[in-house]
């Protein structure tokens, strides 16, 4: 190789480096003045929280012009959002609500709106969302609650927390309309929420139309509000689920009626044993150990025939458990059939 082609080389490699120095440098330039923005920022916040919280008075406006001076650029403003709702958050009262108005007076409402309003960026719409309701913007119920049904999954459970957090039990509205699958994450959030607020409210009206939807999410949840507010009213259509096409919804059924028992209760669920899946027919005889009686002893002993082991060793737990001659009955079964009762019946002695 020629000197001048290495010298040319030597050349481009030191323009390359010069070029990568040069990156790094505005690199970490730009990472430093963020940095102190943010810091600029966090300082004024928490002492603005800490002059409210310690009751000293708090010139307002001073405190908007001194925070306009430093929200020059997106991402700062979006710090500054982030730490208010994180502020609001850990507080409560009227702490809240300065919090909620200094969000409105440095103009925050309108970036969340403009997040809101975006048609093309899922997360920034999910975001916008989540901060006004966050910051507890009534006047956007409507436009959230249309968002409930959205195509996008995280927008409308964003849209479904929302509509929640802003008005309670009534927000459940949007049940009546959504199309889209409930996830079980989702309904996890929902029945949390939902148990933010003190006041339950009688959803005995409600939850019939509900458990007749053709989203059979939705139905699984209604049987799950069912459930934890213990709406007795329902059971009557809760029933009527357990002939749903859907397993899931079926499975839930059954779980929602043995929360709601009576003393028809075992009679119902032994009369569907048979027709279930083979999850479902377990479950059903764990709930039988406390709601079954002597009277239903025949249909338990009847199930140690069953050719399945698992569905025998319940059977003879159930039996053991309401019947006083349930041992004898297993024991007796151990010396004419060793495999498998033999093992059950060590089980049951060894447990009870």
């Amino acid at each position: 190789m020629s000197p001048s082609m290495l010298l040319k080389g030597a050349e481009i490699l030191s323009i390359g480096i010069a070029i990568v120095v040069v990156g790094i440098y505005a690199y970490l330039f730009n990472q430093k003045r963020n940095f102190f923005y943010t810091q600029r920022i966090r300082k004024y916040i928490e002492e603005w929280i800490t002059q409210v919280i310690m009751e000293e008075d708090v010139d307002t406006p001073t405190m908007i012009r001194n925070f306009k001076r430093i929200l020059i650029n997106k991402h700062a403003r979006q710090f500054a959002i982030n730490e208010l709702i994180s502020c609001k958050k850990n507080f409560s009262g009227g702490v809240t609500d300065n919090i909620v108005s200094l969000y409105v007076a440095l103009g925050f409402k309108e970036d969340s709106l403009a997040k809101l309003r975006n048609t093309t960026r899922w997360h920034i719409k999910a975001r916008g969302i989540q901060e006004l309701y966050l910051m507890e913007q009534q006047d956007i119920l409507k436009t959230i609650y249309k968002n409930t049904n959205s195509t996008n999954e995280f927008v409308r459970m964003e849209a479904q927390t929302g509509v929640i957090h802003l008005t309670g039990f009534p927000g459940l509205r949007f049940l009546d309309v959504i199309s889209y699958p409930l996830t079980e994450w989702q309904q996890l959030k929902l029945l949390e929420q939902l148990r933010l607020y003190p006041k339950k409210e009688d959803l005995s009206d409600k939850i019939p139309a509900w458990l007749h939807a053709a989203n059979t999410t939705v139905v699984v949840f209604a049987l799950k509000l069912a459930d934890e507010y213990q709406v007795f009213a329902v059971r009557h259509d809760v029933i009527q689920c357990l002939v749903h096409a859907d397993n899931q919804v079926r499975t839930q059924a059954l779980k929602t009626l043995v929360r709601l028992a009576d003393e028809e209760t075992p009679n119902i669920l032994l009369g569907y044993f048979n027709k279930e899946s083979l999850i479902n027919r377990l479950y059903i005889l764990d709930a039988m150990r406390s709601l079954a009686t002597e009277a239903d002893a025949n249909f338990i002993e009847s199930l140690l025939d069953d050719e399945n082991d698992t569905i025998k060793l319940k059977a003879a737990l159930v039996l053991v458990a309401i019947s006083d001659s349930g041992m004898a009955v297993i024991e007796k079964r151990s010396l004419l059939q060793p495999e498998p009762f033999e093992r059950i019946y060590r089980h049951i002695k060894t447990a009870s």
